[in-house]
């Protein structure tokens, strides 16, 4: 599937060009629904067709499954096609995460089909029916398991590609429609071994795999659209390039807003305290068309001054590394200054700390008892930033 989706992926994207942006995913993404649509419409009529025939249940409701898994792929083809259209007055952020929404109704669809088929398969187990296996009909059923083993890896290197939870969702889609076909298969070689409840049986595990789907979908859209944490290694990159400008000795908070393709971020970046605000508007402008280019992102910049040299600094920094360690609070502090005229008079940081973290009373204390200790009557400024902390 690989040289498949290799093939899609040049007939739309130039050589040397990346494919995960927006002008060239959204096409991508189309193609594959509409591929998926037509294979699944091919097979939904063999299933129902053969399903009738054979008067299978299983056979059935797995003919309406791959109807659900086409009409995903329909969903698919609609939120690309949302997604791509430029951002407006109503909606200035555009419309990317319309993907997500795609994905969320998809798991809805494949959710409701489930139920029905359970509440099918259970009545056809209090009723004697028969069932009529042939090879033409295992045959169909043998075909349509290759067929979407074919589409769920299309589907899935095609996303990984792209980046795009929703061509995920729907190889998930397709991947568990495959397994729905192997249990239909299962249900003939129990009903030709003279067992003709095992079609019910296996109907039942059909809706039951369809409904777990729609679980997992569902989730992973409900948590994009409720902004879930970006992954450590986005914020490892994103701290890499800003540190690669020269002037910037650290970078913190760091926020990842995706709308589809698109990504909006913001960080706070320390640089040197003594240099001019030209100085440091030109340092803030680098790193901002530097994160621009490299993750097509639109980018914030905040520039947060910090003492970085001087006799105390070295001690200042080591006293409160001791105790942020007693603490075990596995971070580094940040926006460190050293307010000083004849004498050191203030020392102002923040400190990044999970959200349970309930003892900031205890921790201010000790920084003031250890510091006032080298630096009698200083006056000692601790902010506390409550956030998620990636270990």
């Amino acid at each position: 599937m690989t040289a498949l989706s290799n093939y899609i992926i040049r007939s739309q994207v130039p050589i040397g060009e990346n494919p995960k942006l927006p002008k060239y995913r959204s096409n991508i993404g189309i193609i594959q629904g509409w591929v998926s649509i037509f294979v699944n419409l091919l097979l939904f009529i063999f299933k129902l067709l053969f399903g009738f025939m054979s008067n299978s249940i299983a056979l059935i409701s797995d003919a309406f499954h791959t109807l659900s898994d086409m009409a995903s792929s329909g969903v698919v083809v609609f939120g690309f096609k949302m997604s791509s259209k430029p951002a407006d007055k109503e909606h200035p952020f555009g419309h990317g995460r319309a993907e997500t929404i795609a994905a969320l109704t998809i798991s809805i669809l494949i959710g409701f089909t489930g139920l029905e088929f359970i509440k099918s398969s259970i009545s056809r187990l209090y009723s004697a029916v028969d069932i009529n296996v042939s090879g033409v009909v295992i045959f169909v059923v043998i075909i349509t398991v290759l067929l979407k083993e074919i589409l769920a890896r299309l589907s899935y290197n095609l996303g990984s590609k792209i980046n795009s939870d929703t061509l995920k969702a729907d190889a998930l889609h397709h991947r568990s429609d495959m397994w729905s076909s192997l249990l239909v298969l299962i249900a003939f070689v129990g009903v030709w071994l003279g067992y003709p409840k095992m079609d019910a049986f296996m109907a039942l595990c059909v809706a039951a795999m369809m409904i777990y789907s729609a679980y997992d979908i569902a989730r992973s859209a409900i948590d994009d659209l409720l902004g879930k944490p970006v992954d450590k290694e986005t914020i490892d990159t994103i701290k890499s390039l800003a540190k690669g400008i020269e002037g910037v000795h650290s970078v913190h908070d760091i926020l990842v807003h995706r709308y589809g393709a698109h990504r909006f971020i913001s960080l706070h970046i320390e640089i040197a305290e003594g240099l001019s605000p030209e100085e440091m508007h030109n340092i803030a402008d680098s790193v901002e068309k530097l994160l621009s280019d490299k993750m097509d992102a639109d980018v914030v910049t905040h520039v947060d001054p910090v003492t970085l040299e001087g006799e105390e600094i070295s001690i200042v920094k080591e006293i409160i590394a001791k105790i942020v360690t007693k603490f075990e609070l596995l971070t580094d502090i940040q926006d460190l200054r050293i307010v000083k005229n004849h004498k050191v008079e203030s020392i102002l940081f923040q400190v990044p700390v999970p959200m349970e973290f309930n003892e900031k009373d205890s921790f201010r204390k000790k920084c003031s008892e250890e510091l006032n200790l080298n630096y009698p009557d200083c006056h000692i400024i601790i902010e506390y930033k409550s956030q998620l902390i990636m270990r």
